[in-house]
């Protein structure tokens, strides 16, 4: 039978394994933590919301996973309809609500002559195809119903304004 003390001096061997490699990766760790490492800048996002869109505004997220800036920082989306939210968060019980079915929110949408459009990158790639029946009514009425007529990239996320075809466009303030 093996010593007691060869025993812990192979567990103390292991925690001390595990300590360094973890001591090692800690800068790493902190460094993807800093914001500049994000993929997307949340902050930067809500800040160009603030600048560009006015109470009453119609928003919409594609895919509804952008909701996460308006989660993050609300403020800038005071005030502003989220077309596709049947059930905030905070209701539902869900990180990001639940959005309305397909037939709703084509109904929602049919009565807007213009929406802005928080999405990521991907999700205006003619490649994309969305999973989900709601995000495909997004991305169907919006490209088909819709010209773009504003656009910021910022952070990873794009925001574009949308008017309906056929719609002059109005003079923003």
């Amino acid at each position: 039978m093996p010593s007691l003390p060869g025993r812990h001096g192979v567990a103390l061997a292991g925690v001390l394994a595990v300590g360094g490699a973890f001591l090692g990766q800690l800068p790493l760790l902190r460094e993807d933590r800093d914001a500049a490492h994000r993929p997307d800048d949340l902050a930067v996002v809500s800040a160009t919301v603030g600048r560009e869109l006015r109470p009453g505004d119609a928003v919409l997220f594609l895919p509804s996973l952008e909701r996460r800036s308006a989660l993050t920082y609300p403020a800038p989306f005071r005030g502003v309809r989220d077309v596709a939210l049947e059930v905030p968060a905070a209701v539902d019980g869900t990180l990001y609500g639940r959005e309305a079915g397909p037939g709703e929110l084509r109904r929602r949408l049919a009565g807007l002559a213009s929406v802005w459009v928080v999405c990521a990158p991907f999700a205006l790639q003619p490649t994309w195809t969305p999973r989900n029946a709601t995000e495909r009514v997004k991305l169907r009425v919006v490209t088909r119903e819709f010209i773009a007529r504003e656009e910021y990239a910022r952070g990873g996320v794009i925001l574009r304004l949308y008017v309906r075809r056929g719609e002059r466009p109005t003079a923003r303030p």
